[in-house]
């Protein structure tokens, strides 16, 4: 945090304040004194997000997407009221961010930009895109109080198979009495390809190579050791003995299909982090929660330096995280409580998919209300923090969850966040956009008593008519996003039944993915993500082979059982 960029913003907004550093303050408080403005805070960063919320309350600014700015000067109050005008607040979650899981680009600078002016301050990325950041770019973070944490899926990046595949296989899975042939690309996902996680040598190699990592970084304050994703956990001897090959995943984290993975990544990581606090005790070390490792194994405890990522997976997104009458999202609630009372110094962020997931391609997900209810639960159960995936290139879609998220993250008040949304984002369009989003809403509660954000599950359960409805409200709004995401939503669902019904020919496909790419412009829809599902789509017609989901035969696997899981939709389509 620098006093130069705390004063730019000021001359930039127009806010003749007085800056006052006040110990005890649990956050910022805008104060009117005879017309004087004063900005009392802890410290810098709370004054510099001070400013931010007076220009938005106060001087005509909304800070709704990145790189767009909105100002309207009739909405610039100049009679203030006398005395305290936003109170200190101690924000719910003191850890509220974003997960980046795509190459930093010319973007970035508007993204950390946005992420300060909504009180955001972390920021986790994929360790092979934090080495690609600028040290320019690296400052303007730590100027507006944003810590990233280089880690994400990591096995390969710590353990590379491109360096230790020749000369240590031995550091690698064994399957089927074989060690793997690890991938030596740095590109890939690496789904499913493990270490040999009881290899002390192994391990004493991870030490030293976060070590060694961390001295190239001094700026680093976060770490993780996360597997790569997917399953392929080593069936070694050694390794073998932490499994009990009849305890099985669960339905709701989507991994009944393999056994349980949480004893042998405890394992591990407890040595790992132990190695690491020995010689860096001021690093923090992060991991996952997530599929068949959610919940803590026995007797494992959050210590001090430890941080754990809670991911619910393929969550219900029509009802609460901690619901305990949905049958998916009431497992979460299990395994979340059950991470906040393995803290013993440590700490629990959720990983939250305020977009559904990557491949729900901008398909219906409103959770404005739900967020506000979350935060205060997450809050009111020693939760630290939350995190969301999300991407630029859909803000039409998800910017209004991840503009709500940032405010309930910090305690705002639910109707004055949703309404201060819609009347300063869509102005005298606010009415007709409020009554879109609250159609799109309907369209998930109609479609089952759950809902998991994947396409099938949605499209599957609701009618046609339901979408030209939608395009008919969005042609009223006219304005080009959302016209164009009910264009979109409704060529997705036209193809989709003209494929159940037998008729969908491969053309078709190959002609959406087109009109897809001649919007890439706007900010509705990642082509990129459509080029692997449409792409996935195309093959399985020509094959032969039923498309469910991606041609993952595991993935849908569940998504058959989702079918009866899920519940009827409320009209059949």
């Amino acid at each position: 945090m620098t006093t130069d960029l705390i004063r730019a913003e000021q001359k930039k907004f127009g806010i003749d304040a007085e800056l006052k550093i006040v110990d005890n303050l649990p956050s910022f408080e805008i104060a009117n004194f005879n017309g004087r403005i004063v900005i009392s805070a802890p410290n810098q960063l709370e004054q510099l997000y001070g400013i931010y919320d007076f220009a938005e309350k106060f001087r005509g600014w909304c800070f709704f997407e990145p790189g767009r700015d909105r100002f309207d000067q009739t909405l610039i109050v100049n009679d203030l009221p006398e005395g305290i005008l936003v109170p200190a607040v101690k924000p719910f979650l003191k850890r509220r961010g974003l997960i980046q899981e795509f190459p930093f680009d010319a973007e970035t600078p508007d993204l950390f930009d946005w992420m300060a002016k909504n009180k955001l301050n972390y920021l986790l990325v994929w360790m092979k895109y934090y080495d690609c950041l600028s040290e320019e770019l690296k400052q303007m973070a730590t100027n507006r109080g944003i810590v990233i944490e280089s880690g994400h899926h990591n096995f390969n990046y710590w353990i590379p198979g491109k360096v230790y595949g020749k000369t240590h296989p031995e550091y690698f899975a064994e399957a089927g009495g074989k060690r793997i042939n690890p991938t030596t690309s740095d590109n890939t996902l690496l789904l499913s390809e493990q270490l040999c996680t009881t290899n002390p040598e192994l391990r004493r190699e991870i030490i030293e190579n976060m070590i060694e990592y961390c001295a190239r970084h001094p700026e680093i304050k976060v770490i993780s050791l996360i597997p790569n994703d997917g399953f392929g956990w080593c069936e070694c001897e050694n390794c073998s003995r932490f499994y009990d090959k009849n305890e099985r995943g669960e339905l709701y984290s989507v991994s009944s299909h393999v056994y349980k993975a949480d004893r042998i990544y405890h394992d591990l990581l407890r040595e790992v982090a132990a190695g690491l606090r020995a010689v860096r005790p001021d690093i923090m070390i992060s991991f996952c929660a997530y599929i068949n490792y959610c919940a803590p194994s026995k007797g494992f405890v959050l210590e001090k330096g430890m941080m754990v990522h809670f991911a619910p997976y393929w969550r219900c997104i029509n009802h609460p995280v901690y619901d305990e009458g949905c049958p998916i999202n009431s497992h979460y609630k299990d395994d979340i409580l059950a991470w906040s009372r393995a803290k013993r110094g440590g700490e629990v962020n959720i990983y939250e998919y305020y977009m559904g997931v990557n491949f729900y391609l901008s398909l219906p997900m409103v959770h404005h209300r739900e967020m506000f209810a979350e935060m205060k639960w997450y809050h009111d159960n020693q939760i630290d923090g939350v995190l969301t995936q999300f991407h630029i290139g859909h803000w039409s879609a998800y910017g209004t969850n991840y503009y709500l998220m940032g405010k309930a993250a910090r305690g705002e008040s639910e109707k004055a966040a949703i309404d201060f949304m819609f009347n300063r984002v869509f102005g005298d369009k606010a009415g007709k956009i409020r009554n879109f989003y609250q159609k799109l809403k309907n369209l998930t509660l109609r479609a089952g008593h759950c809902h998991i954000p994947y396409p099938y599950s949605i499209l599957s359960r609701t009618k046609l008519d339901d979408y030209q409805e939608i395009l008919r409200l969005a042609r009223d709004i006219d304005e080009k996003d959302f016209i164009l995401w009910a264009e979109y939503m409704l060529k997705f669902k036209s193809l989709f039944d003209r494929y159940h019904s037998g008729k969908l020919e491969v053309a078709e496909l190959r002609q959406f993915l087109e009109w897809i790419h001649s919007n890439k412009n706007h900010r509705v829809y990642l082509p990129a993500k459509f080029n692997s599902y449409l792409g996935a789509w195309i093959k399985a017609i020509e094959s032969g082979k039923p498309y469910l989901h991606f041609n993952i035969e595991w993935e849908d696997d569940y998504i058959r059982q989702h079918k009866t899981l899920l519940g009827k939709p409320e009209t059949t389509p």
